[in-house]
């Protein structure tokens, strides 16, 4: 009777600190992540990264009991936007775990694309696209984004919506997104609609394709759009320095050259991503 009532204690006691804890974390959450980096002075976001540093050191320092709990945590609704931004960089740094990444992804879409470092944001979705995860949904967030891009010092170049949006779709299927960019291509302001085209080019498909014709004639749209999508299709001729480059190099060696590029953010990528292009649509017709 004793033994039972020993094992009955324990298992009480067991549960009691389980809730205690998934409560503690969750309140230590709550009381880390209570600003939006975006409305901080430099100065002031400096004073913060101590806290979120030593929450960081804290999960990695017990994954058995913590990394469940920032699992449950990322999946819940409710926190600061940041923390799913955060929280989810500190859940791929402790797991390459398929399912922990498509819960990351998920994640990052709840953040508030003003809080965080756009680079990051392009390159993780870039890195996790081109490993065969579906990033559509946090992709098309930043269409929503006034100015999105960031600057590239090494090559003096910015990085502009419409590319930031091409190397986070193009890794994937384009079953996966074409859809869907045609979909909320009319809620779209002027400039988040010039990057649909944009990625919808360098994509080349058919559905594709036939939607971009349809702008060209749009006269509902601005302008400015309409005549961007009829410039960029017009773009096919190949240089004379990339024919001769084409004929040496064999077409696995072309389609590999593209998959490399959409690795690369540089504008000798960029410029591979448009040669490519421009040889597939040469090459394959939808009429």
């Amino acid at each position: 009777m004793k033994f039972i009532q020993t094992i009955i204690l324990t298992l009480l006691t067991t549960f009691t600190f389980g809730q205690t804890f998934g409560q503690t974390l969750k309140e230590e959450i709550g009381s880390i992540y209570n600003f939006k980096p975006s409305k901080l002075t430099d100065k002031e976001r400096e004073l913060k990264m101590p806290g979120l540093d030593k929450f960081w050191e804290k999960v990695k320092g017990d994954t058995i009991q913590y990394l469940p709990q920032l699992r449950s945590e990322l999946k819940k609704n409710g926190h600061n936007p940041f923390f799913y931004y955060d929280g989810s960089g500190l859940l791929l740094s402790l797991t390459s775990n398929r399912t922990d990444k498509e819960l990351a992804i998920e994640a990052i879409a709840k953040c508030d694309l003003d809080d965080i470092s756009q680079k990051i944001y392009v390159k993780t979705l870039n890195g996790l696209a081109n490993e065969g995860f579906d990033v559509t949904e946090p992709a098309i967030k930043i269409l929503y984004a006034d100015n999105f891009s960031f600057f590239i010092p090494q090559h003096a170049m910015t990085f502009n919506q419409g590319y930031c949006l091409t190397y986070m779709l193009l890794p994937q299927p384009t079953t996966n997104y074409v859809d869907k960019l045609t979909a909320i291509f009319s809620s779209l302001k002027p400039a988040s609609q010039k990057s649909i085209i944009t990625t919808l080019w360098f994509a080349y498909t058919c559905k594709g394709d036939l939607f971009l014709n349809s702008i060209m004639t749009d006269k509902t749209l601005d302008k400015e759009v309409s005549e961007y999508a009829k410039n960029i299709m017009g773009y096919t001729k190949l240089g004379k320095d990339q024919q001769e480059y084409i004929k040496i190099i064999g077409k696995d060696q072309l389609n590999n050259l593209r998959i490399d590029a959409l690795k690369r953010f540089s504008d000798e990528a960029i410029g591979e991503l448009d040669m490519t292009t421009r040889v597939q649509r040469k090459e394959n017709s939808c009429h």
